[in-house]
């Protein structure tokens, strides 16, 4: 022994409190069904199926099977081992992997017993890590599978020529131990109801893959019933979204892909789309930065610091792609749920998110510009002095000069004026336009009081006038109140005749 090895002392980590620890590092039940599929997809899968139930014998269990190219018992023996891969190493550009642990760290977040079987070549493999195992020997054992122990597994029969089967089993973190069958079956139902739309934004490039893509499509099921994607960018519906300028950006040892996209505004939107594009929050909260890697969501609903969000940018998400040769870089940790934007990549991405989110806002901006210039005999008015911003009713609107003249004082009328202006709720009128904005309804006028409600536009403009030139009855047929009213234009004609 040289000195230099009387130095140094191996120490080998406790088998079972590593594992043991392992299973807490922060996967949720969705977050671990993403990286089991992670594993599904690098291997080149067209389809892949996601069913549980309860095995007469063993209990409940969760499969996920799929069609990809399937291991050898060499590789399914590395696929099982802990870190089999080194992060430092070279990605393909489609390999979801990362660390080498995904599969391995997920599974063991949920369930106390993975299996795995594979075909490849026609030979069929299977390999098991039992944590009960492993803290009874406190070793790592690793359990390979006999044809009969084989033949025993659910779904088992149901892998083609080439592909993989996943098993959770010993679903102790499920919630899905019970001795009532139906309970089991409800803990289940509870878990995939929030994994089913997780899946479906994370994977939605590759369940259905958006112009400029890869056409390589796959198949997701969960006990039978297809998963949907959901396209965050609106890029496949009617109405679609606004594609910004796709921009190319190199940082370090690689090229990020950026392109923003704004999404169509609420009032072009049926209630099921407008529900659709909030993604189970609002669109406030799920503006911002949606991050890929390799085409998979990583990062989502934030501007990561770039931006606040606000009211006016709320229509804005700009995807953001990332090759797998920047993972070092960007810091994706093993769930492939969190990243940090290295500072070099900041400082190229700000000033783009600053370009978009002040185009983001024209929907807005323009139709408030619009609406100022309409031909209509608007009520309030924006006025905007020293900074600040305040609505005010129209003292020389037509309807308010007759108020006065019936009133015979000016200063009565200025008093409930100012009374409305100072109440007006603008707080609540805020929330509502940004929470539900499709929710809001001017109460419906009835006939005969939109009648009276036009004759004393008329009356206002036009006193004591049998006729009612067209240029006056196009300003009052514009008008928002009169605007949306089918009916207005044959009523106006009924009081008036309007000539030019």
């Amino acid at each position: 022994m040289t000195e230099e090895d009387r130095k140094q002392k191996v120490l080998r980590p406790s088998a079972a409190r590593l594992l043991e620890s392992m299973r807490d590092i922060g996967y949720s039940f969705e977050s671990a069904m993403a990286d089991i599929i992670d594993n599904s997809i690098s291997a080149h899968a067209s389809r892949i199926e996601i069913a549980n139930d309860v095995h007469p014998e063993s209990g409940p269990y969760l499969a996920v099977l799929d069609d990809g190219q399937g291991m050898s018992p060499e590789e399914l023996t590395q696929a099982m081992q802990h870190g089999s891969r080194s992060p430092r190493e070279v990605r393909e550009a489609n390999d979801l992997g990362r660390f080498g642990l995904g599969m391995k760290t997920a599974s063991f977040s949920q369930c106390r017993q993975l299996t795995v079987v594979s075909r490849k070549d026609g030979e069929l493999t299977a390999r098991c890590w039992d944590l009960d195992l492993v803290v009874e020997k406190d070793e790592w054992i690793l359990r390979l599978l006999d044809e009969e122990e084989i033949g025993q597994l659910p779904h088992v029969d149901r892998i083609g020529p080439y592909g993989t089967l996943v098993l959770w089993q010993k679903l102790d973190r499920l919630d899905a131990l019970s001795e009532h069958q139906d309970e089991v079956y409800a803990a289940f139902n509870q878990m995939f109801s929030g994994a089913r739309p997780h899946l479906a934004i994370t994977f939605h490039r590759f369940i259905a893959p958006p112009p400029g893509d890869p056409p390589r499509k796959v198949s997701m099921l969960i006990n039978g019933a297809e998963i949907e994607a959901v396209d965050p960018f609106a890029q496949l519906s009617a109405p679609n979204s606004d594609a910004h300028e796709i921009e190319s950006l190199r940082t370090g040892s690689g090229d990020i892909v950026v392109q923003g996209f704004t999404l169509p505004h609420h009032q072009r939107l049926t209630n099921a789309q407008q529900v659709a594009m909030e993604l189970g929050s609002s669109l406030i909260e799920t503006q911002g930065l949606y991050v890929y890697r390799a085409r998979r969501l990583i990062s989502w609903g934030s501007w990561l610091g770039m931006a606040r969000r606000a009211e006016l940018t709320k229509l804005l998400r700009v995807r953001v792609d990332v090759p797998t040769s920047l993972d070092s870089e960007w810091g994706i940790d093993v769930r492939k749920s969190r990243m940090r934007i290295p500072s070099a990549a900041r400082a190229r991405l700000r000033p783009l998110v600053e370009r978009m989110t002040e185009s983001a806002r024209r929907p807005y901006t323009y139709r408030g510009a619009r609406q100022a210039a309409a031909p209509g005999v608007p009520l309030w008015e924006r006025i905007k002095d020293r900074g600040t911003i305040r609505y005010q009713i129209r003292r020389e609107h037509p309807i308010v000069e007759a108020l006065q003249r019936a009133a015979g004082t000016r200063s009565n009328v200025d008093a409930v004026l100012l009374a409305i202006e100072a109440t007006l709720p603008l707080e609540s009128l805020f929330s509502d336009v940004a929470e539900s904005p499709k929710a809001i309804r001017q109460q419906e006028i009835e006939a005969e009081e939109l009648q009276r409600l036009l004759a004393a536009f008329v009356e206002a403009m036009v006193p004591g006038k049998d006729t009612l030139p067209v240029t006056i009855a196009e300003a009052i047929l514009a008008t928002p109140v009169f605007s949306t009213q089918p009916s207005a234009r044959a009523l106006l004609a009924g009081l008036r005749r309007i000539e030019g």
